[in-house]
């Protein structure tokens, strides 16, 4: 019998989770799965029960049944107790990972834009705040485009440091990690199977993600919502870090932002994404180059 449940239970398939919330939400999902697996059994259970007991006979004679109305004011009333109750079980759990007013203090706050078929993300610099972009003024959204997808301003002096990463990110181990999600086209997910995190992001709104990992090593991102041809590819990797680790990285880039915005001075920078092992290379108006995350 244990056997059985074993090859019954979802949750050995799952993904390891490294959540601070995961085991909650795991626990919601298990007790849900479970009483499914028991209303199904029950379900079919009776229905085989009586296709075998008032099976065809030649000696039994067929009649007609009006219905009942005492099983049928039951078989109303106990789903709807079952799924108002799950309703006011889970509203918690809801309201910790989705709702605004619940989204910590942010320790790294980092801006996700998703496209046909990748991520950018963006981090502010050294002065651990953002320039003018489309996240924190609405108006700036009308200057997004394929090489500038954050629309952010190339003569905003607190933007100068910020800094952009493809398809991949990081952030600390223990922290409230906020991110604040759109999309340049279509609907996307921004779906992290092992922290539990899965939030469709939509083109023109900025949606508030949060999640705090306490294992460190690298994840995959996924999108998790039909989005086009190109759907399988869009994958995007996430390293969290030690504190030192992330405190060294973070150094890293924010010396190379310097050496850029010093350079810009004196040449245009060219507008390229760049990746973690490369320069990091973006200007105000330039596509994704490498990330910048917020020291706290």
């Amino acid at each position: 019998m244990s056997d059985v449940l074993h090859i019954l239970d979802m949750l050995a398939w799952f993904p390891e989770n490294i959540s601070t919330y995961g085991a909650e939400l795991d626990w919601m999902f298990a007790v849900i799965y479970w009483l499914s697996v028991a209303i199904f059994v029950l379900t079919f259970g009776i229905m085989l029960w009586f296709l075998v007991k008032y099976r065809y006979r030649p000696d039994r004679r067929g009649y007609n049944y009006h219905g009942n109305n005492i099983v049928e004011i039951t078989w109303t009333i106990l789903p709807t107790i079952l799924f108002v109750g799950i309703g006011l079980w889970s509203d918690s759990m809801w309201e910790t990972t989705k709702y605004a007013k619940k989204v910590p203090v942010a320790d790294v706050e980092i801006v996700v834009m998703g496209k046909q078929f990748g991520w950018y993300f963006m981090y502010p610099g050294a002065d651990g705040k953002f320039g003018r972009n489309a996240y924190n003024d609405r108006t700036a959204r009308e200057t997004m485009s394929a090489t500038n997808p954050f629309g952010r301003d190339s003569v905003d002096p607190a933007g100068k440091d910020d800094f952009v990463m493809e398809n991949q990110f990081k952030f600390p181990v223990n922290a409230n990690v906020v991110v604040r999600g759109s999309t340049l086209d279509v609907l996307h997910s921004f779906f992290l199977p092992h922290a539990r995190v899965k939030q469709d992001v939509i083109p023109g709104t900025w949606m508030n993600i949060w999640f705090n990992c306490f294992k460190t090593g690298k994840f995959e991102l996924a999108c998790a919502e039909l989005c086009g041809g190109g759907h399988y590819a869009m994958r995007a990797e996430y390293e969290v870090l030690s504190r030192t680790g992330y405190d060294a990285w973070l150094d890293k880039k924010n010396a190379e932002m310097i050496v850029l915005n010093g350079q810009a001075t004196t040449a245009p920078a060219a507008d390229a994404p760049t990746s973690d092992t490369t320069s990091a290379a973006a200007t105000q108006t330039a596509a994704p180059s490498t990330s910048n995350a917020a020291k706290h």
